[in-house]
């Protein structure tokens, strides 16, 4: 067995001392040393140490910044992914939903006319007639909004409320009848034209209006759409922040780096120069530099 000298001074022999330069600095002890220059510069002016301690400042902020980016792009994932779970359940419901619920009701709105007809056989005051046409347009709009409710969840109640809908309608025109008959215009057999012309125009409102019902998305979709429109918005607000404290911190960063300069130039060579401006860059960012 070979005792301990004699295996060190092998080591000697087979691993001789490499000729040294001057200030080298190894890198695992790089920060060190620009630590030590740091401290240097820092205590050679006020000003040094203020723009030093206003960069590292901003190296904060820039990594709390960050830290509320990647949180809100997680959070616009999950609701991104929520919002392609929700129309998947439904994809025949691809209608953005208030759009859709605005056009049902100016659909409806057009039976106004003919329900102030109808209104008008009841023989009433003038507000009682726009009351009764109200109440008319009111069970217009119940009834296509339970066509739409239970489509998909109770087909025989669905059948049900439509052929009340239907008679509701008929008798709407019953009334209109009654009130042009009434009026006399045109004689009985004109009363009637006018009367079924505008029954089917309030059938074909309704139907329109349902249909465009149909293809509204749901409220759970709508509730995802909206949160995903939201985390949008707050993750392009976190990205403003962090892309503005990133160009402030890189400023004063490269600030301090254009003043230390000329102190790192007198005490490295050319060669070892950019390795500790590197490492200052990375101290003065937060980084770890790149070995």
């Amino acid at each position: 067995m070979i005792s301990k000298p004699a295996r060190q001074a092998r080591t000697t022999k087979q691993s001789p001392a490499l000729p040294s330069l001057a200030h080298e600095v190894p890198p695992p002890d790089r920060a060190v040393a620009v630590m030590a220059e740091v401290l240097a510069f820092n205590g050679s002016s006020q000003a040094h140490e203020d723009l030093w301690s206003d960069t590292r400042q901003a190296t904060d902020v820039v990594t709390q910044a960050a830290e509320q980016t990647a949180a809100a792009e997680a959070a616009r994932e999950d609701a991104e992914l929520t919002y392609r779970a929700e129309r998947a359940k439904q994809p025949d419901r691809w209608a953005p939903r208030p759009r859709q619920w605005l056009f049902a009701a100016g659909a409806l709105a057009l039976d106004g006319v003919a329900c102030v007809f109808a209104a008008e056989a009841l023989d009433g005051s003038q507000l009682e007639t726009y009351g009764w046409a109200g109440l008319f347009l009111a069970l217009l709009a119940a009834g296509e909004l339970a066509l739409d409710h239970y489509r998909d969840t109770h087909r025989v109640l669905c059948r049900w409320i439509t052929g009340a809908l239907g008679a509701f309608i008929v008798l709407l025109g019953v009334l209109r009848f009654a009130f042009l008959a009434t009026v006399g215009y045109g004689g009985d057999l004109a009363a009637l034209v006018a009367a079924a012309l505008f029954t089917v125009a309030t059938a074909g409102f309704v139907i329109a209006g349902y249909r465009l019902l149909r293809v509204a998305e749901t409220s759970q979709t709508w509730q995802a759409r909206r949160a995903r429109r939201d985390r949008a918005r707050v993750l392009a607000a976190a990205r403003r922040r962090l892309a503005a404290s990133t160009a402030r911190r890189d400023r004063l960063a490269h600030a301090y780096l254009g003043r230390i300069r000329s102190q790192l130039a007198r005490g490295y060579s050319a060669s070892e120069l950019p390795l500790m401006e590197r490492a200052l860059m990375a101290h003065l960012t937060g980084q770890e530099m790149s070995r």
